[in-house]
């Protein structure tokens, strides 16, 4: 079964986010004064990164309510060149999932957006579960998750359970760790936040350079058979 990142992994996150959080630091006064103080936070946790600036949790409440807020009605990145299509195909094969720290209704719309809205059987969004390692969890726990799509509404009730083999497709260090403490792989590409030396230090066994090369990734590395 094979969860993806959104921000920075399916769409192009960089400078979109970047504007979105900028309005959020400036009403809340977070000192996070630039883009690359910002990206530092996905380094680990995001909310992590955000309840450890705000020092408290009511605050850390306000400004996350604030910034999903924003999300909903201003982040519309575009896809990354060439993941429409590697999506498409993975979904023909395997079970699909989104992990994000997005809202879910900005979630929604990206991949509205992007025609690629069946492609994905399940979404664990930011203000659905904020801790990316306790998403994985859950999937690993219920094999039910690999009841997946192939690009249509329905469910392909063919495909079966997931056989505990998940892999995290990611641009960030820290789902990479996250994925490797709820005891699943990760995958890293490195057009979005980290660099490829970052995400292989952390743990990633491969980093795609171009979206293709995740097709011959999970070919190579016993994906031959449907739904993982």
């Amino acid at each position: 079964m094979i969860l993806f990142d959104l921000d920075g992994t399916l769409v192009q996150t960089r400078e979109a986010s970047w504007r979105v959080f900028e309005k959020v630091n400036r009403r809340f006064d977070l000192g996070v004064n630039s883009p690359e103080a910002f990206y530092a936070l996905s380094e680990v946790n995001l909310f992590a990164g955000l309840r450890e600036k705000c020092g408290d949790d009511e605050r850390a409440r306000e400004v996350t309510d604030f910034f999903f807020h924003l999300l909903l009605s201003e982040y519309r990145p575009p896809i990354i060149p060439g993941m429409r299509s590697v999506v498409k195909t993975l979904a023909a094969e395997f079970p699909l999932s989104v992990v994000s720290s997005n809202a879910m209704g900005a979630i929604r719309h990206v991949l509205d957006d992007a025609g690629l809205t069946h492609c994905f059987g399940h979404v664990f969004s930011g203000d659905v579960e904020p801790d990316k390692e306790k998403a994985i969890q859950k999937v690993l726990g219920d094999p039910s998750y690999g009841l997946g799509r192939r690009g249509t509404p329905e469910y392909d009730e063919t495909g079966g359970h997931h056989s505990g083999d998940v892999v995290l497709i990611t641009d960030t260090v820290g789902d990479v760790k996250a994925a490797m403490a709820a005891g699943a792989r990760a995958v890293g590409v490195s057009w979005g936040m980290h660099t490829a030396a970052q995400l292989q230090s952390a743990g990633a066994e491969f980093v795609a350079i171009w979206p293709e090369e995740l097709l011959i990734h999970f070919r190579e590395s016993g994906g031959g058979a449907r739904h993982g």
